[in-house]
């Protein structure tokens, strides 16, 4: 049963992550990790580990990392994040999506 909960920790890990790298990404200037690297007070490694979903960042970060980019914390946690602001923005459409 570890391996199960060990495999949902890295699932979750990676997710996180990736809506992490799209919103330092999403925006019309380019934004290096160094950026909320330094609002964090953590390096741009540590902010690489998070987007590449070797870390998770604590709850405390997690809030900074929300106040940051302006979300809440469950947007950042949330799944369907990604997919549901593609869908806001028109890159996917719902009809084409449910294929």
């Amino acid at each position: 049963m570890a391996k199960n909960r060990s495999d949902d920790v890295k699932r979750f890990a990676a997710m996180v992550g990736s809506n992490l790298r799209y919103l330092r990404l999403d925006r019309k200037v380019f934004m290096p990790q160094k950026v909320p690297a330094s609002f964090l007070g953590v390096s741009f490694q540590q902010m690489e580990k998070y987007e590449n979903g070797k870390n998770v960042p604590c709850s405390y970060r997690l809030v900074q990392l929300a106040d940051f980019y302006k979300v809440t914390p469950n947007d950042i946690t949330n799944p369907d994040y990604i997919q549901n602001k593609s869908i806001e923005k028109g890159v996917i459409h719902v009809d084409n999506w449910k294929r």
